[in-house]
């Protein structure tokens, strides 16, 4: 039996303990997925250059993600978060910032007028806020000065996920790269369609207890909805 394809779209999220089990996960997988989301702040032995010398290893095959789970407290101090950041600097690589909980790290990067390619994201694992508002937040990381804008909300009925594929469509439609995936059983018919209407990458574990969001589907399965949707 063949190999499966790599899928353009397809970004592998990686939360790992440990430096070697971060690469050893990316090798294992380098030939099926397009991009990798190495979730920093969960690696014990991390070390301020690990990710700069993963971007040299990968080059434009990474999302690096400083902060955790359901937006909990990071261990990473401030300063050596800047620090790393710094090193991602004209690297080709990109950088997510959740603009609820990371303001600091972008400010602080603007004002230190690093050149990164960023991921500007908006978490909400509580429901999915009103169209106003999500078009406010649009506004907020369009002015930041955006390379992809990301929203990851929860469905609580199926009219939040129609909302976030109407967003989509409306950044696309204006000229933007997005991400835009629903949370929960609700949020799932997003991650589809969202990849067939122009989300940038859809967050796909190999099993389910690799899953970094809830609601995500695995890859295995998410390539039988593709194949079947032609």
């Amino acid at each position: 039996m063949s190999s499966p394809r790599i899928n353009n779209k397809y970004c592998l999220p990686i939360i790992k303990s440990a430096r070697a089990e971060v690469q050893a996960a990316i090798q294992a997988n380098i030939d099926r997925f397009r991009f990798f989301e190495v979730w920093l702040d969960y690696i014990d032995d991390l070390d301020p250059g690990f990710a700069a010398t993963l971007v040299g290893l990968y080059p434009h095959r990474l999302v690096m993600v400083f902060r955790r789970q359901n937006l909990e407290p990071m261990r990473m101090a401030p300063g050596t978060r800047l620090e790393m950041i710094s090193t991602l600097a004209r690297k080709q690589v990109l950088v997510d910032f959740d603009v609820s909980t990371q303001t600091e790290e972008i400010t602080q990067a603007q004002s230190a007028r690093l050149s990164l390619k960023t991921i500007l994201s908006y978490h909400n694992y509580s429901l999915t806020p009103s169209d106003t508002e999500l078009r406010s937040l649009t506004h907020r990381m369009e002015d930041w000065g955006a390379h992809i804008m990301k929203f990851s909300t929860y469905c609580s009925i199926q009219r939040d996920a129609l909302r976030l594929l109407s967003l989509l469509i409306d950044l696309r439609e204006g000229g933007h790269r997005s991400i835009i995936l629903g949370m929960g059983k609700h949020g799932v018919i997003t991650r589809v369609f969202g990849t067939l209407w122009g989300n940038e990458m859809v967050f796909a574990p190999v099993d389910a207890g690799s899953r970094s969001a809830p609601g995500q589907i695995t890859v295995d399965k998410l390539d039988s909805i593709m194949q079947a949707l032609g």
